[in-house]
Order: structure tokens, then sequence, then C-alpha cells
């Protein structure tokens, strides 16, 4: 794969020769010991956050897209992110919106334009194929810098917070910065509604190579929901989870943290398979890990489940919506929340 990027920043002309003018509710608990250690290197690199970025990389499914969120900016990824950099600010750096798909699930999904969209490259396994210059896409921004993924050679004009490319080629996605691209905290959404753990597992060939740009220091997986509500088998899921954590290892360059999101049982069918088995599989993949610090386990599992009911046996406070599947804003919200007082030092 050619993976070629383009990057351009505020006031100047780079190689590329393109021109650019671009202009938590309650307190947080900290991480017990035996959660703190999985997560070493993620607190080392946020401890460091002041002198290079701390960097979060999610893979997973539609919770992560976004779907059930009333708009950009209200999926718990990008709520997560504001909860760090509120948590954790880095000045001169208040941090761009990262990364953004060149198409997503979601009606609200901030690209506009038109092409083919693509299902098995990039990351997050989602790009858009431009078969030539009457194919477009823009997608404005705000912040210092933008980079466009992509592969072959298409136009790119900047013009202001917008960027608009044209064909041919295939568009991974944008990615922003608003100062934060020496410093402050990251955090590159792979998120893909629909997703299941063995689609990440038999096309890392897709993402995989993408980890030696983005460097991350923690990686969120959320994967298992919908192997579970397919009838994929638990001890299955388990497997293509410990692929993905060791492909992880073995092309990011950074030994990162991981953290193994295991969400409550969702859906109203009670004829699917025995939940049970999925939470006690993400379980085990953190107890038996010995690829974290000195043997130990480098990888936490982040149980949602203890912290809120199934929405199909209790709704009441609304944190999904009427599938209940997907999360609404302020399920997302909860869920930022929580993952933020999982993860903090």
């Amino acid at each position: 794969m050619t993976n070629r990027r383009t990057f351009m920043r505020a006031g100047g002309l780079l190689a590329t020769g393109v021109a650019v003018t671009a202009a938590a509710s309650g307190p947080a608990r900290a991480s017990s010991p035996a959660t703190a250690l999985p997560l070493l290197t993620w607190h080392a690199a946020l401890a460091n956050r002041r002198y290079a970025p701390a960097v979060v990389a999610v893979l997973g499914s539609s919770s992560s897209e976004g779907v059930g969120a009333s708009g950009p900016g209200r999926g718990y990824v990008p709520v997560l992110t504001e909860n760090l950099r509120t948590a954790f600010p880095v000045a001169g750096a208040p941090g761009g919106a990262n990364y953004v798909a060149a198409w997503g699930t979601p009606r609200w999904w901030p690209v506009t334009g038109g092409g083919t969209r693509v299902n098995t490259a990039g990351w997050g396994l989602k790009a858009v194929d431009l078969a030539g210059p009457e194919e477009s896409l823009t997608y404005r921004f705000s912040g210092t810098s933008v980079q466009v993924w992509h592969d072959g050679a298409p136009e790119i004009v900047v013009d202001g917070g917008t960027v608009v490319v044209r064909g041919p080629g295939r568009i991974h996605g944008f990615v922003t910065f608003d100062g934060d691209e020496e410093k402050g905290i990251q955090v590159f959404n792979g998120g893909h509604g629909g997703r299941t753990s063995g689609d990440f597992t038999e096309r890392a060939a897709a993402w995989a190579p993408r980890l030696r740009s983005i460097r991350p220091h923690l990686v969120i997986l959320q994967l298992g929901i919908n192997d579970w509500r397919i009838g994929v088998s638990a001890a299955e899921m388990k497997r293509n989870l410990l692929t993905i954590i060791e492909t992880v290892r073995t092309s990011s360059g950074t030994d990162p943290s991981f953290v193994v999101y295991g969400t409550p049982r969702v859906g109203a069918d009670r004829r699917i398979q025995d939940y049970t088995r999925f939470t006690e599989a993400w379980r085990e993949i953190a107890a038996e890990d010995t690829g974290g610090p000195g043997g130990a386990s480098g990888v936490a599992y982040f149980d949602l489940a203890a912290r809120q009911p199934s929405p199909s046996s209790d709704n009441t406070h609304g944190l999904y919506g009427d599938d209940l599947v997907h999360m609404t804003d302020r399920g997302a919200a909860f869920t930022a929340d929580a993952l933020l007082s999982f993860i903090r030092p």
C-alpha cells in the first residue's frame, strides 16, 4: 500500500507545494494499583505531554464511531478527548479534531462529497475512492495544520479552514491539529459501525501500517459486541482480540498500553447467545496477558457493565436510544467520564 500522506501547516508552503491560509462531569477516580501497572506506558506518555504528544488510538464498532450521538463531537471518543485535554491541559496545545475518516455511518458525518466507499482500507477500515476530478470530498476544520491521508495522487486544496480533495486517489481521512502537532494529547478514532473483531483481524494489513505514524501509547479496543450479536463464539472473539493486540505491539513501536472495553448487554433479543461468556473472555484477556511491564499484563479491562445496567432491563436514565443498542449523547458522555476515571493516573 502506498500509504502516502500530505501535511499542511497554517501560514506556510510545504514541500507538497500546497499553500495554506488556515487559521467532565463530576470528580474522576484515580486508577487502582492493579489498573495502573498495565497502563504504565500511557501514564508515562501523559506525564510527558508537555514535551511530546500522548497518543490514544481507538479500534471499535458503532459506539466508537459515534452512532446514536446527535452530531459531531458528541460520541464517547470525542468527549473522552475533551475530558482528557481538560484534565491534563498543555499550554499552547488545545488540540485539534485529530482523525476524521473520509466517510462515516452517522448521517451527520462532517466530510461531504461523493465517491466509492471502501470497507477494507485505511485506519478504521474506511476510505473513499475518487475516480477523477469530477469526484471530490470536502472537510471543514479549525486549527493550525491538517494532514490528508491517502493513496495515489489526488489534488488537495486548502482554503482557510476548508480542505477539498479531488481524484484520482483513495482518501483515508483527515487529521487536524490545533497546537498539538508536537505536544499535548492526540486521539485517533478508528471506529466503524458494524465491524467485528474478525474484520480487524482479517484486514490487519489495511490498518496496522498506520500505527507507525500514529505511534499510540494507549489503544482502546471496543470490539466484541457485534461478534456476540451475530453468533461468533466468545472463544473466537478472544483469539481475534489477542491477535489484534499482538499486531499492534509489533506495528506501533511504542509498547502501548491497552484497554479492552466491555460493554453491557445491549438489545432486546433474548435469543442471542450467553453474554456472560463474552464478559469472561474480555476479563481473561487482561488477566492472562504477559506483554506488559516486567512480564505482567499490559492490558486493562474496562467493565462498563459494572457501572450501568443492561439497557434492555433498565434505561431509566436515557443512556441508550430506542434501539437499546447505541448510546445517546448522555450515554456517550457517561461512558467518556467513566473511561477518564479509569485511565487517568
